[in-house]
């Protein structure tokens, strides 16, 4: 479902990727953990073409996007387009646009993007609302909202696109223990019924529950690849270890 070959990424003069190589099966969970600033946060906005990759070649389903430069051909800006169609996103901050109603949040991308009818649009937001648990919720305003309840929204929201892929970016880390659990219950359920995902987190417990695989980012490479039970029961280098030392602690 993703392959990625030689990713490569930098901001000015400060390399953050270098050289990433990734393959992930269709269903498989990949929880990204790492210190802050390893990189973790720019593969991900590379993989939903937040950001462009100076190198490297970026494939998601039957779509593929060659780094270097920012598309400029028809062509290229549809094979974008396509491919962050298959990428849905949520984000450590929860974006929804606080003039519209809860459901309107969630119908405006498929019926603007997708040109999905109304009718077909709120149909899909009132189902997925049910599955975030917020189908009580369809008129309020964003700001009537707790900050888990809004994160909620935002996971809505991205499974509207119907999305292949879903990425998570640090989604609880603004938020308190009690509404944390909240939103990762939601994204449990989602493993469960096969979604194909990468989060970054810091939520270790939540890595070794429901992880397929566990990647440890470290100064833009992936220095560990194992199962969680690999990573963090028996980690090969001494990085990894000497982080999940730190993490332990805190």
């Amino acid at each position: 479902m993703i392959t990625v070959e030689n990713l490569v990424k930098s901001y000015h003069s400060t390399r953050v990727l270098q050289g990433i190589d990734h393959a992930q099966k269709r269903g498989e969970a990949v929880v990204l953990i790492g210190p802050s600033g390893c990189g973790k946060s720019t593969f991900l906005r590379c993989l939903n073409q937040l950001e462009v990759a100076d190198a490297g070649r970026i494939t998601i389903g039957e779509v593929t996007i060659q780094g270097g430069r920012p598309p400029s051909t028809a062509e290229e800006k549809e094979q974008q387009r396509q491919l962050r169609l298959r990428a849905g996103m949520v984000f450590q901050s929860f974006n929804l646009f606080p003039h519209l109603t809860v459901l309107d949040n969630v119908t405006s991308g498929p019926r603007i993007v997708k040109d999905m009818t109304s009718e077909d649009a709120e149909a899909l937001a009132r189902e997925l609302l049910g599955k975030v648990g917020l189908e009580n919720r369809a008129e309020a305003y964003p700001g009537q909202l707790s900050g888990g309840q809004q994160q909620r929204v935002a996971i809505a929201r991205a499974l509207a696109m119907e999305p292949e892929v879903m990425l998570f970016d640090e989604p609880t880390s603004a938020l308190d223990p009690e509404l944390r659990e909240e939103v990762l219950k939601v994204m449990r359920g989602l493993v469960e019924e096969g979604m194909t995902m990468i989060v970054v987190t810091h939520e270790m417990q939540f890595a070794r529950d429901v992880a397929d695989r566990v990647l440890f980012f470290d100064a833009g490479r992936i220095a560990e690849d194992g199962t969680p039970d690999e990573v963090f029961s028996n980690p090969k280098h001494e990085r990894t270890r000497e982080f999940l030392r730190k993490v332990a602690t805190r």
